[in-house]
């Protein structure tokens, strides 16, 4: 990381722990700690996405571990944070790590239906387990106490922000170390990577098990965020947007992850409101199309592969002003999204 870029994070990561003291609404304030709780997730996931070229339709399924971690031990057991955090991160690492042995043996639309049938069982898991997870009944969970103070909104964010800020020097030591060379080595040549000795199979394992870490973290504090636990929020829909935010944000970056996050934040309050997705269909097919053309002429990509963004991008933006409601066809516009990921994870 050069000079120019760490100072550009550090004002970013001091203007994002400066929130709170920017605005008193806790509606705001919420919102942008659900976003910094996603890019801890992100931060995971796009190793696997992004670094070795898995996909993984399961990490909704790791992040209500984290959740249903956080929920049981403070329910059953008055658990303090110090104790639920660490627990969550190690209990989630070790449900990826069952999923890991086994799926990774496959590759591809296999894999995906491996992690896919994961996140269906521990949804499953879940409703039936009344005696530890109270069912679709959900599990209550108060805002954090450090010591004997109870967080309010402002305090919980700064906490937020803090572990999200050590999530991302973590992540970003793996990615710089041996490890994480390892893991680069993975999507651009795994049969190479055999042959001088890095076994595929073994860094993969690892890539999940420390993916799936950070999403029990991010699982944990999302808990602690809504003050709720539901077997219903971690569904395959919050699977697919997950797998969007890696896309949209960019893959292998830190920022990206902090952008794709926001975007699926914002997302279900943009597909409630005509006007604002008409706006933001129109400008995203701008931008694509003219970042293929530039990305043509400039002989970054090729029209073959643009051809299926541009078009997709300019029938949303046309589909926009045809709909009188979008309510009836949000199903819709997520099938399209599902095969925007499909597509661009090939």
């Amino acid at each position: 990381m050069n000079r120019k870029t760490l100072i550009a994070a550090v004002i970013g990561l001091a203007l994002l722990g400066a929130v709170p003291l920017f605005t008193s609404n806790s509606y705001y304030i919420h919102m942008v700690g659900t976003i910094m709780i996603y890019a801890i997730l992100l931060f995971g996931l796009d190793i696997v996405v992004g670094y070795t070229g898995q996909v993984s339709l399961g990490h909704a399924g790791l992040f209500g571990v984290g959740s249903y971690t956080a929920g049981v031990l403070f329910m059953k057991l008055g658990a303090p944070l110090w104790v639920i955090v660490p627990a969550s991160i190690g209990v989630t690492a070790g449900f990826g790590a069952v999923l890991a042995l086994p799926a990774l043996r496959v590759t591809g639309p296999y894999l995906a239906m491996v992690t896919l049938a994961f996140g269906t069982i521990i949804q499953i898991l879940i409703n039936e387990m009344t005696f530890l997870t109270e069912g679709p009944l959900g599990i209550k969970l108060p805002k954090p106490f450090i010591g004997s103070y109870q967080l309010n909104e402002r305090g919980f964010y700064w906490l937020v922000f803090a572990l999200m800020v050590v999530a991302l020097v973590v992540v970003h030591r793996i990615l710089r170390s041996q490890l994480g060379r390892a893991f680069e080595a993975l999507r651009g040549s795994p049969v190479a990577s055999d042959c001088m000795g890095v076994s595929v199979y073994r860094y993969k394992v690892y890539a999940f098990v420390i993916s799936a870490g950070f999403a029990g973290l991010a699982g944990c504090l999302y808990g602690y965020s809504e003050q709720y636990i539901s077997p219903n929020t971690y569904n395959f829909e919050l699977t697919v947007l997950f797998l969007l935010a890696v896309i949209m944000g960019g893959r292998k970056t830190r920022s990206g992850a902090l952008l794709g996050a926001a975007i699926i934040v914002i997302l279900p309050s943009l597909l409630d409101d005509l006007g604002m997705f008409r706006i933001v269909a129109s400008g995203l097919a701008t931008l694509i199309t003219v970042g293929a053309v530039v990305g043509v002429i400039k002989k970054i990509t090729t029209p073959k592969v643009m051809a299926i963004p541009v078009v997709g991008t300019i029938a949303l933006a046309g589909f926009s002003f045809w709909l009188d409601s979008i309510t009836d066809w949000r199903l819709s516009i997520f099938g399209l999204m599902i095969l925007f990921v499909v597509y661009y994870l090939q």
